[in-house]
């Protein structure tokens, strides 16, 4: 090959394509009087972990970096980089070691001439996580990369996180190497293409994308192959598909045409002449499902997948003419919307069976032709939710008659509004309904000090925040859950309020005070993440407490805002942040996880004074007690199924496993629940 991934390898952070986090961190490392900093990336083959802390090991030894962070390329050391001199750069490439002693001396090696060579040095362990294979290799480094030599760097690539021991990953700042987007994708082909003489189609551009999975190097070895090949006219998909043996779209439109069709013969003939493993056949009718359902039913010019992307406009207009033609009238919007509520989040565990279950159970639903009635909470994660109005218990009546009273909540951006505040207090009662521990920490991050004062740049920090959080409380023994709220102030900029249960705020201390400490400004180090721990009460003082904090942003012209009797000391202004999302919680608390419990109850509503209109019931505690009853539901439910289950464990014939499914739906139908043993409100 012609190397065309190495010619356009990045030599400076302003030249990588999009990690615009990962370059953030390490060009503030540089601008820190250049800090030497233990950094662990993670990410796919190909995405450019080892381009990063190379530009990182250069920039170290410049005499005189950039104002941006980058290696000036013109004093002496630049010079010798650039003429091959590696000295202060050393890989270890841990695979091609075929034992660990081995790997230690070398690595042994290589911090003593470190030492002596008194330069900053970056010692770079490629494919890190192979050290797992190894006993006691993680425990070997840990001394070492805690107390580094002067000048000396610990960086670590991996491709499979979850192998690298949770003691590495606390001593070192873990950065996610993301690939590419759509469109940065496309921008890199299509400018490398014009360097090589290449000309593309724009669907061949896309294809070699989605071939090349958005990282770089995979993409750019894709654009070499196709330039060997080439004989000097235009580059079309077909000509891709060719070359690199793909045959996928063919078989997915036509599969496509089959469902549209409404023949389950003839999908079933096309699923198997479509030779490939199931867990991708399954994630490209996903695709291609999204993708139509975007570009062609909503008009949006979107696309959800380069390889989706590639496919041709009258490819799709003949899909969706397939079910025109034989559901006419019918809204295919809305059809398409049921379809995709067929699709449960497809994971890796997720076995071949599991899978085809659920193409079947797709085609089932396509070939019925209707539109099925569904609760919209279902397309929903923590969206704002319908007004409260005091009646039944039912949660789908509930929230219809609240809809109908929405029309006097104000919708001011420079707070939160109703349907925030309802979400919040939704997900908070549930938690403690569903026998999670209450909310006992307030917890608040000010971007500005991590020197981020745009608001996509705060949001973004935001979340990798917010995940680095998440892992913590479950290493330190909590579940995780949370809600975070943001907000944005003059004299504070962007900030983010989160509510969690902390269970060691010794410990929690510690790491906030730590967390990226590296790139905070100065003098302002201890304010940048604060928390707060509140007593919990004998019924849940301290839990509403905290969720009356993160309210306090909400709108006072709201009609309901004095209902919620929010402490004035909490009442502020949450700032506009354009249109980045306000709220968002742990998926185990979103409108979905509260339909599997309802679901995993015998059907059993959720309870909720909110939407209720009992705002006088909202902090007595009276979620304790649910709590206790939904558990002896949930088990007396658990008990039924498993004795339905257990007449068919031996059977595994298709007809018995519908007399079976046939069963537990009439189980469901005809379920009956006790009354609540505890004071409830209205009618149940």
């Amino acid at each position: 090959m012609r190397r065309v991934a190495l010619k356009y390898r990045p030599k400076t952070f302003q030249e990588v394509i999009g990690q615009e986090y990962p370059k953030r961190v390490i060009s503030q490392l540089i601008l820190n009087n250049q800090s030497c900093a233990n950094l662990l990336l993670h990410g796919s083959v190909g995405s450019g972990k080892t381009t990063l802390v190379r530009i990182y090991a250069g920039a170290l030894n410049c005499e005189k970096p950039t104002a941006l962070g980058d290696r000036c390329f013109s004093c002496d050391r630049c010079k010798a980089l650039d003429e091959g001199d590696r000295s202060g750069f050393v890989e270890l490439d841990t695979p091609k070691f075929r034992d660990f002693k081995t790997l230690k001396g070398e690595f042994d090696r290589i911090i003593d001439i470190a030492i002596s060579t008194k330069r900053r040095t970056v010692v770079f362990l490629d494919e890190a996580h192979v050290l797992s294979k190894y006993r006691d290799s993680f425990d070997y480094f840990l001394k070492t990369v805690e107390e580094p030599p002067p000048n000396v760097a610990f960086c670590f690539a991996t491709t499979a996180l979850e192998r690298i021991s949770d003691a590495l990953r606390s001593r070192a700042m873990l950065l996610e190497v993301r690939p590419l987007s759509e469109t940065q994708s496309v921008d890199l082909l299509s400018r490398a293409s014009v360097e090589e003489g290449l000309v593309f189609h724009p669907e061949a551009i896309s294809l070699l994308a989605g071939l090349g999975e958005n990282q770089p190097r995979n993409m750019l070895q894709a654009l070499d192959m196709m330039g060997l090949v080439s004989n000097g006219v235009e580059i079309t998909r077909d000509r891709v598909a060719t070359v690199f043996g793909v045959d996928y779209i063919e078989h997915l439109v036509r599969y496509f045409e089959s469902v549209g069709s409404g023949r389950f013969d003839l999908q079933t003939t096309k699923f198997l002449e479509w030779q490939d493993a199931v867990s991708r056949i399954v994630r490209l009718i996903q695709l291609f499902l999204i993708g139509l359902y975007y570009t062609e039913l909503c008009g949006l010019a979107v696309s959800v997948a380069p390889v989706i992307g590639s496919i041709r406009k009258e490819e799709r207009q003949r899909v969706i003419g397939a079910f025109a033609r034989r559901l006419p009238g019918l809204d295919l919007r809305a059809f398409f919307e049921d379809l995709l509520n067929v699709w449960p989040v497809v994971t890796a565990d997720l076995s071949d069976e599991a899978l085809l279950a659920i193409v079947l159970r797709f085609q089932v639903v396509a070939n019925k032709g209707e539109i099925a009635p569904r609760a919209l909470a279902a397309m929903e994660r923590i969206a704002p939710e319908p007004v409260p109005v005091k009646g039944p218990s039912d949660r789908t009546v509930r929230s219809k008659e609240a809809r109908q009273g929405d029309a006097d909540a104000p919708n001011d951006p420079a707070y939160l509004n109703r349907g925030h505040v309802r979400s919040i207090f939704a997900a908070s009662s549930f938690l403690v309904q569903a026998g999670h521990q209450p909310f006992n920490a307030r917890i608040t991050i000010r971007h500005r000090i991590f020197g981020y004062e745009a608001q996509p740049d705060a949001s973004t920090h935001f979340g990798k925040f917010s995940q680095a959080l998440k892992g913590r409380l479950e290493h330190w023994g909590g579940t995780g859950l949370r809600i975070f709220v943001q907000e944005r102030s003059e004299q504070e900029g962007s900030c983010g309020r989160v509510i969690t249960h902390i269970p060691d705020p010794a410990v929690a201390a510690s790491w906030f005070s730590a967390w990226h400490k590296a790139i905070r400004v100065g003098g302002a180090e201890d304010e940048a993440v604060t928390f707060e721990m509140v007593p919990a009460g004998e019924r849940l003082e301290g839990h509403w407490s905290c969720v009356r904090w993160l309210c306090g942003g909400f709108n006072p012209a709201d009609p309901i805002f004095t209902k919620l009797s929010i402490e004035p000391k909490f009442q502020r202004v949450a700032g506009d942040i354009g249109k980045r999302n306000r709220l968002d919680s742990s998926e185990p608390l979103g409108a979905a996880a509260r339909l599997a419990e309802e679901r995993n109850s015998g059907g059993l509503s959720l309870m909720s004074a909110f939407d209720d209109g009992c705002f006088e019931r909202l902090y007595d505690g009276w979620e304790l007690d649910e709590s206790g009853f939904r558990k002896e539901e949930r088990l007396r439910w658990k008990q039924a199924v498993a004795e339905l289950e257990q007449r068919y464990f031996l059977y595994g014939s298709k007809e018995a496993k519908e007399v079976r499914d046939y069963e537990l739906e009439e189980l469901r139908r005809n379920w009956s629940t006790p009354k609540r043993h505890w004071r409830t409100w209205g009618a149940e």
